[in-house]
C-alpha cells in the first residue's frame, strides 16, 4: 500500500523516477518501518493530505535508488534524505541533471559488481554533511561499473 500512495505521489512530482525504483524504495522502507505503512494507510483513509506528508517526511531517513537492469531519470529535482541516499546504477542507468541532491551522506555510482552507468549532468548539485559537488552547466560526471562517489 505504502508504495502505491508513493507511485502516485510521484505522478505527480517534477521529475521523473521509475516506478520499479520508487517501488522498490518504498518496499524497503516497509519492511524496515511497518508502521510508516499503517500510518499512510490510515492518513489516505481520512484524506489528511498533511499527515501523509508527515509520515513520508519520516520515512525518507534513508533513501536507496536501484535501477537494477533498467533506467532511473531525474531531472529538475530537489531530493532530500535525513540520514543517507545511495544511488546504484547495478546494471542499468542512473541519469540526473537540473538537480539538486542532500543528504547526511550520499553514495552514487554502482555496487559491487555492477556494470552499469551513473551520469551526474549539468547544474546538478550533490550535497553531503561535510562535501558539495557541483556540476556545471554543459558538465557532467559518468560513473561506470563498480566505481562510486561516497560524501560524507
Amino acid at each position: 500500500m505504502l508504495e502505491t500512495i508513493a507511485l502516485g505521489l510521484a505522478a505527480n512530482a517534477a521529475y521523473d523516477i521509475s516506478k520499479t525504483a520508487l517501488k522498490a524504495a518504498m518496499e524497503w522502507v516497509s519492511q524496515k518501518h511497518p508502521e510508516y505503512e499503517a500510518e499512510a494507510v490510515a492518513a489516505v483513509a481520512a484524506g489528511d493530505s498533511a499527515r501523509v506528508e508527515k509520515v513520508f517526511e519520516a520515512a525518507v531517513g534513508v533513501l536507496l535508488v536501484n535501477a537494477a537492469n533498467g533506467s532511473v531519470n531525474i531531472d529538475g529535482a530537489t531530493i532530500t534524505a535525513l540520514r543517507g541516499i545511495k544511488f546504484n546504477h547495478e546494471h542499468g542507468t542512473v541519469t540526473m541533471g537540473d538537480t539538486t541532491v542532500r543528504s547526511d551522506v550520499l553514495v552514487t555510482g554502482g555496487s559491487v559488481g555492477a556494470t552499469g552507468t551513473t551520469n551526474v549532468l549539468g547544474n546538478t548539485a550533490l550535497q553531503s554533511r561535510g562535501t558539495s559537488i557541483e556540476i556545471g552547466n554543459g558538465a557532467s560526471i559518468v560513473i561506470t561499473g563498480d566505481a562510486q562517489i561516497i560524501q560524507n
